[in-house]
């Protein structure tokens, strides 16, 4: 368990300091997509609906990704960063607190955005906007209020997230003790049975360990349900995974979660699938792996 201050706060906390943090909205549009799939799209119209009053709309889309990357949600140039922070405002004293409407991986993924250029003054409200309504908290409508620029930047290039050659590399060694290969997709994703794709699946000698399921019936993360999926899993905290998903949105919420509970040392695949099953030359297997 972490000693230091957690990167989750909770509801109640927010609504006592609300006046002294500045709150980012990160979420994102469920549209359809191709072949009756779900597809997404910048939140802005959700945020116009209802929004944290006070908060200001963080568009982990297009704003805070990198919008000449082959895939979305890759992580911004060091420039795109800088601009789109000091668009919201924020300055190197700002204490930030983001949040999503859809289970916090949104706004986990703003969170490890910050962490990649060396930037801490982030945490994430556990449980989303749906914590805030339960506590009664009140619901703003409308187009955020205009802010000065601010003057927040960078402090350093990224670290956190790696490529598909760095993945590649790393299994090519087959299973790194210490250094596991997790992917945050539901199970029926990582085993492929949701689609007639022949690359459907997983990176060979990942382990499955879904973001989705550390949420509670609530859709927030304890550090109790954390170490029960990792027992579960047979990995304790003495590792330095890679984490990936689909696109990066799942595994920047295991980043989370992982840190919850002391393990801070990770990477992220910033592709994920979206660029490992688009390089054909790379295996993908389909069958469940396991300790």
């Amino acid at each position: 368990m972490r000693a230091d201050p957690s990167p989750l706060v909770e509801a109640d906390w927010l609504a006592a300091n609300l006046d002294a943090v500045v709150v980012l909205d990160c979420s994102v549009a469920r549209i359809p997509g191709i072949n009756g799939r779900t597809a997404f799209a910048p939140g802005g119209a959700a945020f116009t609906r209802g929004h944290i009053p006070g908060a200001r709309f963080a568009d982990v889309m297009q704003a805070f990704s990198d919008p000449d990357a082959r895939y979305p949600f890759t992580c911004p140039t060091r420039a795109g960063f800088d601009s789109a922070a000091q668009a919201l405002g924020l300055n190197a004293d700002s204490r930030i607190v983001a949040y999503d409407n859809l289970g916090s991986a949104y706004a986990a993924r703003l969170w490890c955005v910050f962490r990649a250029f060396g930037l801490t003054n982030i945490r994430v409200l556990n449980g989303g906007i749906g914590a805030w309504e339960a506590i009664g908290g009140a619901i703003e409508t409308g187009e955020a209020a205009p802010v000065p620029v601010g003057t927040l930047s960078a402090q350093q290039n990224s670290t956190l997230f790696v490529d598909t050659d760095f993945v590649a590399e790393m299994i090519g060694h087959g299973t790194i003790p210490g250094q596991p290969l997790l992917c945050g997709l539901r199970d029926v994703q990582f085993r492929g049975d949701d689609s007639t794709d022949p690359r459907r699946g997983h990176i060979p000698t990942s382990l499955n360990l879904p973001f989705p399921d550390l949420l509670d019936a609530d859709g927030r993360l304890t550090p109790e349900r954390v170490e029960a999926a990792l027992s579960k899993l047979g990995v304790g905290h003495d590792i330095a995974p890679v984490l990936y998903c689909g696109g990066g949105i799942n595994a920047a919420g295991l980043a989370l979660a992982l840190s919850l509970v002391g393990i801070d040392d990770v990477k992220i695949y910033d592709d994920s699938m979206n660029g490992w099953r688009n390089t054909l030359s790379l295996p993908v297997a389909h069958e469940a792996s396991h300790v």
